[in-house]
């Protein structure tokens, strides 16, 4: 995982003492500091829409999401920056704060509504034999994302106190994010912690946020933001952001007339035509190679070898996949789809079954450290009675979690500047029965919602999909507090109502694929949300407030993301050449297996063995992580999105990966601008696919093709 690099800030002159005519302005940036400001709602709220767009181009395309909490940052900070001569009092951290959580609640929501998963395959991939499909009016899917929009915020601000506050997480992209605020609001920057022995963290796994099909995090986080050692020249920053997002509009422009560009043919025609092997030069999957770096894209090439170049021929050839390669349903995509979902399977069984075993773990070398000492110093004063002189050091165990040392939860670390109030302030959240009310509201409009629209489905069915989404969300954010990486959850709701629904419902398929869209909703934005909270406690501000940031944006996301769904599913074919939908194949290629449609001739030693690979390959990954040669072993997540997605994407984004690498050595080891512009490539596709939304409405004629 890459190290965030602190950064040294100049330091303003400390403001005068108050006088009566500075002592009201003072108390107005009081009351900006601490509250809920509208203002910083609204831009959250701008903010979040074009994530939100982002999300959900990329999630139909390549089953991609991204938080974007930098770039919200940077973006809120440069636009109050540029009318502060029209505003009385400056744009506080804590707002900056509130911004952040209103925009990623805002932009979450086509992943926590299943717009890019769950929704098109309801749609558009189940058949008559399944009882579908069921394509859903705009009324209809507004009322499922607001049914699904509170779980996961209630689930976050409950276990804030336990995974923010008290245990020591290192919290790498939240810490990133918070020094990027602290940094420029002239705070004095977040140091990186130190975290304890091998007991405490023993495996804190490499971040493949940037990979995950429902993922989990932020995009850029990680990544050094800035070149030099001194004040951030936002003014730089958001130019940068702005080159890009040009650049990647006019380009994306430029795609829609000449659409070879999406299919380059750098192999040939035939390999092109036959095996999809080309490249797609789309400038977002560039931007998603350089933030990410070359080690995941690398992995995920590895998997397109592997799944398009060897087995792909391998099944056509057997005769177990007739069809054309890019056929779900007979040609060699669908069939090696099967070795993608093992992998897939195995890592996040590996992962789930390590995060769940994990606290006992640490409770055992706890109390095995705690013997330890105990017999030493009995052994000691034994030897002191008899006379002997002990040869070994006295040993102090240092506690970690109860003594008054600086610690790594952002409050007390020596030489971070958090003021008293700043401090009472992120100590103040929503009392429990505040929230247990909204949860109680969340869960009868949830069920209300679901007998409206599914009336198959069953109202404890309902309720036992929320309540796993509890447990895999407590999973879900200890997974992103360690190594930003969320893992798969729809794959435990899957599991469980396969086991609980008989074979022969004919509403088998849809129940399960329901059942996953509601568990995943909370489990996801709960990590999600936990990642701002964690922010927002690095940098003083109000958890209370925080909350109903979340709550405003993704009521006004979950319009938000039905509208740009059915605008995208208006003007372009699902499943098609730009809208794969890869996510929404793998969830409903999993609910099928787990229904017992079995798998395709042919497929199941090559799955297993992925499944095996991919297992022990985590396993080693998880035990071992930091070493030098750890980055060349294949992560399973990646290497099972280089078989489901196309090669064109997983080349180009190598491609990205690469470029990072020479810039970065290029430039002494710093990554410079390299990643707000990158970000700028992702948000201005993203944007300009609104243009070309408006082309292939008015049926604009396209210069050459395929």
């Amino acid at each position: 995982m890459n190290a965030h690099v602190p950064i040294t800030v100049h330091r303003e002159p400390a403001d005068p003492p108050a006088t009566p005519s500075t002592r009201g302005s003072q108390d107005d940036q009081i009351t900006v500091t601490r509250g809920l400001t509208p203002r910083a709602v609204l831009a959250g709220l701008a903010i979040g829409v074009l994530i939100n767009l982002s999300n959900t181009y990329y999630g139909l395309r390549i089953g991609v999401a991204s938080q974007m909490s930098m770039v919200s940052s940077l973006l809120g900070f440069a636009g109050f920056k540029l009318i502060s001569r029209y505003t009385s009092v400056p744009f506080s951290p804590a707002e900056n704060v509130l911004l952040v959580s209103v925009a990623t609640a805002t932009g979450a929501m086509p992943v926590t509504a299943g717009f890019v998963g769950v929704i098109p395959a309801l749609e558009y991939l189940i058949g008559p034999e399944d009882n579908g499909p069921l394509v859903m009016a705009w009324q209809k899917l507004a009322l499922w994302s607001v049914a699904l929009c509170f779980f996961g915020l209630i689930f976050a601000a409950w276990l804030r106190p336990h995974f923010i506050e008290r245990q020591n997480l290192p919290w790498p992209g939240a810490r990133a994010t918070a020094n990027l605020i602290s940094t420029l609001h002239h705070k004095a920057p977040v140091p990186t912690p130190t975290l304890p022995g091998p007991c405490a963290s023993g495996s804190n796994v490499q971040s493949e946020q940037h990979t995950l099909s429902y993922g989990h995090g932020p995009s850029e986080e990680n990544q050094p933001l800035f070149s030099r050692a001194s004040s951030i020249d936002w003014n730089s920053a958001v130019n940068w952001l702005i080159k890009g997002a040009s650049m990647s509009g006019l380009l994306t422009i430029v795609m829609f007339f000449i659409p070879i560009l999406h299919n380059v043919p750098i192999f040939g025609k035939p390999a092109a035509k036959d095996w999809l092997w080309s490249i797609d030069v789309s400038p977002g999957f560039f931007g998603q190679g350089i933030i990410t770096g070359p080690t995941i894209p690398i992995h995920m090439l590895v998997g397109a070898i592997v799944g398009w170049g060897i087995l792909s021929p391998y099944a056509k050839s057997k005769g177990y996949a007739p069809g054309k390669v890019d056929d779900w349903e007979n040609g060699p995509r669908g069939w090696i789809i099967w070795v993608s979902l093992a992998a897939l399977l195995a890592d996040a069984s590996v992962k789930l079954g390590w995060f769940i075993l994990k606290p006992a773990h640490t409770v055992y070398c706890q109390r095995d450290g705690q013997v330890r000492t105990k017999l030493r110093s009995l052994r000691r004063d034994i030897e002191m009675r008899l006379g002997f002189e002990s040869r070994e050091p006295a040993y102090h165990v240092v506690s970690t979690e109860d003594d008054d040392s600086p610690t790594v939860d952002g409050r007390n670390i020596s030489g971070m500047h958090v003021t008293k109030d700043e401090q009472e302030a992120s100590e103040m959240s929503l009392s429990w029965s505040v929230l247990g009310l909204i949860l109680f509201v969340a869960i009868v409009a949830c069920v209300l919602a679901m007998q409206v629209m599914f009336g198959m489905i069953r109202w404890y069915y309902t309720m036992l999909a929320i309540f796993l989404s509890l447990p895999m969300a407590v999973v879900g954010i200890r997974s992103l507090a360690e190594t930003d990486y969320n893992p798969e959850s729809a794959i435990v709701s899957q599991l469980v109502f396969a086991s609980i629904i008989s074979q022969s419902n004919p509403n088998g398929i849809i129940i399960n694929l329901l059942s996953a869209a509601v568990a995943q909703a909370g489990a996801n934005q709960s990590g999600d949300l936990s990642y701002d909270f964690k922010v927002g406690h690095l940098v003083g501000a109000r958890p209370d407030i925080q909350t109903w940031g979340q709550i405003i944006g993704s009521i006004v996301g979950a319009f938000v993301s039905c509208s740009i769904y059915r605008l995208y599913a208006s003007q372009y074919t699902i499943p098609g050449p730009l809208f794969r939908v890869p996510s929404s194949f793998l969830v409903l290629s999993t609910a099928r297996l787990l229904m017992g449609r079995g798998l395709p001739e042919g497929v199941a030693p090559f799955a297993l063995g992925a499944a095996i690979l991919s297992a022990a390959g985590t396993v080693v990954k998880m035990r071992y992580s930091g070493q030098w040669w750890e980055k060349f072993l294949p992560s399973g997540v990646a290497f099972a999105i280089g078989i489901y997605n196309t090669p064109s994407f997983t080349i180009t984004r190598a491609i990205g990966g690469l470029l990072y690498l020479v810039h970065k050595r290029r430039n002494g080891g710093q990554a410079g601008h390299s990643v707000i512009f990158a970000s700028g490539l992702l948000l201005g596709e993203s944007l300009a696919s609104l243009v070309t939304i408006a082309l292939t409405a008015a049926k604009v004629s396209q210069l050459g093709g395929d």
